[in-house]
């Protein structure tokens, strides 16, 4: 290897390096997300590939990314009527990215569908990833009425869901 060579390769292989790393990282730093920061504004569909602005009106986003807690979330939003969803300003986020296509098409989204509520669905992990998770839980995200993060918590049973809720009315 001439002397040439042997000068550039360091300089070339770290280049192409960080090439390689700015490509895989998403272009860009992802939005803030932390209590008193405004939370960030992006645009998801739902389970009927609905166009929905996040946060919006929200003053409540739940999120979900196993069955069990998913199950929570759809337990206690099917048991609250159309006006008690809207007055508390939910929104729910089922981050379902890591399951197989074919249960997902045929037997999750339909499912989705026919719920009365609007259910965002990511399907990919970049959609939700921003947002705090606790294994087996439902994340609660608090918003005020700017939009403004002010406080997460995560429930792991309806009880514990409705209580959240309850709390955000007070």
């Amino acid at each position: 290897m001439s002397l040439v060579a042997r000068s550039f390769l360091p300089a070339l292989m770290l280049l192409a390096a960080g090439l390689v790393a700015g490509c895989m990282s998403g272009g860009g730093p992802e939005p803030e997300f932390a209590e008193g920061q405004p939370f960030p504004e992006r645009t998801l569909n739902d389970q009927h590939g609905n166009a929905v602005e996040l946060p919006g009106n929200a003053r409540v986003i739940l999120k979900t990314v196993e069955a069990a807690p998913a199950g929570v979330a759809n337990a206690v939003l099917g048991a609250m009527s159309a006006e008690e969803r809207d007055a508390l300003g939910i929104i729910y986020i089922a981050d379902i990215h890591e399951m197989p296509a074919q249960p997902m098409q045929n037997v999750v989204l339909p499912r989705m569908q026919a719920r009365d509520y609007s259910i965002v669905v990511t399907t990919r992990e970049a959609d939700a990833a921003f947002l705090p998770h606790q294994r087996e839980q439902v994340t609660v995200v608090r918003l005020d009425d700017n939009g403004v993060v002010t406080g997460v918590d995560h429930a792991g049973s309806e009880e514990a869901l409705q209580d959240l809720l309850a709390s955000v009315v007070e």
